[in-house]
């Protein structure tokens, strides 16, 4: 009886041990529970993103332009002054006003005195803090400035005091014949990429900036685009000596006084609507993509030679129908430099490119390692240039693919080239002819 009664004891204990730990273990699940519930409500009603650390708030802010960062001060107390230290600064013109052919001038000219107060108002309440990047996009200017009195002068002696790695400046001043771009931009040491462009609107020589700097140092830049510029040969040689690691450069709408573009470091060459008087000579190693745009108006030639790292090609012929008698008469010599490449890509524009095309592919050089071709043509057919095409085809033993974009498959002659031949739609011309650095998007 006592052994019943002490085992009945024992189970008895156990349970009760059982069920306290039961609820306990209910009780903690509640109260964490009732923990989340309340975490959740107060999160609701709570402003995360203000919690955040300044140096997160001002990388996000750097993805808008500067005016609708400074539109932040008026959230709170705690995004007043957030916006003064963010590193970026984007001004962009049509944030103030548009080019209305309505607006009158009166009005043009209180839009733009608004936006160069805004820049000056930023400029000043940022004191000392550190600009990384820079890019001012000012279109449709109206109004006068005196000699070296323009407002982008300023802007920018200020900018380079704050060391920045990038500048983007896009200008469409009046024809004022001033100095816009102050020389201490080529002996700024922090810049790794420069992107100039001062477009006049007017097509004439005349009408083109001379840049001419008595120093370049710039030894960390990587990449430098420059549109609607005197480029002379001092200045060119000057920009490859001081520049010990540059690997891209791009030319847009430049008048060209040089003889010869020679470097050790390019991995990148773009000359792209550049008009030029005398034969100029590429010679340059390291290079491994080459962009260039031929006019069907252009009286002298590019040679390429020691391009032993080229790997991509793109050759535009471009007939802009500002002559009706093709001046463009040199024959394979833009083809002999580029024999290792293994992709080629030629587009034609206008009328007299086809022309162009003759002349360039009559004495077809070999190409032992090319592999793909990509052949366009923006006036949407390309039947008159097939024959031309299959002959680059031919000399091509290595080919494993012919793109051809402007004309349907039925067009081809009978589907003359059979070999990874694709047919597919033509692009817009812009998108390859002055596209890359207008308007300054993609500076």
């Amino acid at each position: 009886m006592l052994l019943r009664r002490t085992n009945l004891t024992l189970a008895t204990g156990e349970e009760n041990r059982r069920l306290s730990c039961c609820n306990y273990t209910e009780k903690f699940r509640r109260l964490r529970l009732s923990r989340v519930v309340i975490g959740i409500r107060e999160m609701r009603g709570a402003d995360r993103i203000s919690g955040l650390h300044d140096s997160i708030l001002t990388h996000i802010l750097s993805f808008l332009p500067t005016k609708d960062a400074v539109q932040t001060r008026r959230l709170s107390k705690r995004w007043r002054n957030v916006w003064a230290s963010v590193p970026v600064l984007n001004f962009v013109s049509a944030d103030f006003w548009s080019d209305d052919s309505s607006s009158s001038r009166s009005e043009k000219l209180e839009c733009q005195d608004k936006f160069v107060k805004f820049i000056d108002a930023v400029l000043a309440s940022r004191q000392v803090q550190q600009v990384d990047r820079f890019r001012l996009a000012w279109k449709y200017q109206v109004g006068n400035y005196p000699h070296h009195g323009h407002p982008v002068r300023r802007w920018i002696h200020y900018v380079v005091e704050q060391f920045p790695r990038v500048l983007s400046i896009y200008l469409e001043p009046r024809l004022d014949r001033i100095d816009i771009i102050p020389d201490l931009i080529f002996t700024c040491s922090s810049l790794e990429e420069i992107k100039l462009q001062v477009n006049y609107r007017v097509d004439h020589s005349i009408w083109l900036d001379r840049l001419n700097p008595m120093v370049v140092t710039l030894p960390h830049l990587r990449k430098l685009h420059l549109g609607h510029f005197k480029i002379e040969a001092d200045f060119m040689d000057k920009i490859l000596l001081g520049c010990p690691i540059l690997e891209e450069v791009e030319l847009y709408t430049c008048w060209l006084n040089i003889s010869q573009i020679s470097c050790g470091n390019l991995r990148s060459l773009v000359i792209n609507g550049c008009y030029h008087l005398r034969v100029i000579e590429v010679s340059i190693p390291s290079l491994q993509y080459l962009k260039v745009t031929v006019m069907c108006s252009q009286p002298a030639e590019f040679v390429f030679k020691n391009m032993s790292s080229l790997v991509k090609a793109s050759i535009c012929l471009l007939d802009l129908n500002d002559v009706d008698v093709l001046i463009f008469d040199f024959g394979a010599n833009i083809l002999a430099g580029l024999l290792g490449v293994t992709t080629l890509d030629i587009v034609l524009c206008g009328l007299l490119a086809e022309d162009m095309l003759k002349h360039i592919l009559w004495t077809c050089p070999l190409f032992e390692n090319l592999k793909f071709i990509n052949f366009e043509s923006f006036d949407g057919c390309t039947t008159g240039c097939i024959d031309m095409v299959d002959r680059l085809v031919q000399h091509s033993p290595a080919l494993k693919e012919v793109t051809v974009y402007g004309c349907q498959e039925e067009e081809m002659y009978g589907g003359k080239m059979k070999r990874g031949m694709k047919v597919k739609q033509a692009q817009q011309a812009d998108e390859y002819v002055g596209g890359a650095m207008e308007e300054g998007e993609e500076m």
